[in-house]
């Protein structure tokens, strides 16, 4: 199961914060798809052009969150207490997680479009079409490159 989907399907509220604001029926279909894909199942293009920009849209509902959050228990840890530095870091962890998520889901959404537009069996398609694909590592990747900027931003190094 890809981890990274399963969450964006719980997360697809955090795209008010974004500006997108589906009828019900859109944003269960946008949630049915984000599950077929963390499930692992084969979706074709037209719902991955549904599913990357939910997902986008829902990681970066999650950014602005985190933003705020790590921003408020950073400085609780000024003036309140030095605990409030772990759920500052946790926060900052997650900001680094969704601002990774973001990033891809933003790149795979373009390189779906190349795809669409390149000619038929040119390398750019296939090349396109190949990374275009959601990957179950994904989550990893956005996890291991947010580890060293919320370890600074947390004055832990």
């Amino acid at each position: 199961m890809d981890i990274a989907w399963y969450i964006a399907r719980w997360a697809l509220p955090l795209n008010v914060l974004t500006g997108h604001r589906p009828p019900p029926d859109e944003r269960q279909y946008e949630r049915e798809v984000c599950f077929r894909i963390a499930r692992g199942e084969e979706v074709d293009s037209e719902d991955l052009d549904v599913a990357y920009p939910a997902a986008c849209g829902a990681w970066g509902g999650g950014l602005m969150v985190s933003i705020l959050l790590s921003a408020l228990f950073l400085a609780l840890k000024d003036h309140v207490h030095q605990v409030f530095r772990v759920p500052g870091f946790v926060f900052l962890l997650a900001m680094g997680l969704c601002l990774g998520l973001f990033l891809i889901c933003h790149c795979r959404d373009w390189l779906l479009d190349r795809a669409d537009l390149a000619d038929a069996g040119t390398w750019t398609e296939r090349i396109a079409t190949r990374f275009s694909r959601p990957r179950a590592y994904d989550i990893v990747l956005a996890a291991a490159g947010s580890v060293w900027p919320a370890l600074w931003g947390a004055a832990m190094v």
